[in-house]
């Protein structure tokens, strides 16, 4: 797991706040976000957006002020979207647990 999450930037709910805060006035970015939230150790939630800081401020029930928010930035979608169905079959994070049942994910078909 170590190695995998060396690929990301590391962040709490805050810093990703501040850092981004200038999305919060864009409606359409040509940057996509890869995010894995973490809790007490434990992957809570992965996640794809073209707009981290709205998506961040929307989940505050999973991603309190002692989470750590694993990113990717990515130019493009298609690639997000199939790294997000991998993670979430490895990780198998609680709040995504409608997406981990078998053939949910074929949904997606990328």
């Amino acid at each position: 797991m170590k190695m995998l999450l060396d690929q990301f930037s590391k962040y709490n709910r805050e810093e990703v706040l501040k850092k981004y805060k200038a999305l919060r006035y864009i409606r359409d970015n040509n940057s996509y976000f890869l995010y894995l939230i973490f809790t007490a150790g434990a992957c809570v939630y992965v996640g794809e957006t073209s707009n981290i800081f709205w998506r961040i401020v929307k989940h505050k029930d999973k991603c309190g002020s002692d989470s750590v928010i694993y990113m990717q930035e990515h130019p493009d979608k298609e690639a997000v979207l199939r790294l997000e169905k991998h993670y979430i079959r490895v990780l198998k994070p609680k709040f995504n647990s409608r997406y981990c049942q078998a053939g949910q994910l074929e949904l997606f078909r990328l």
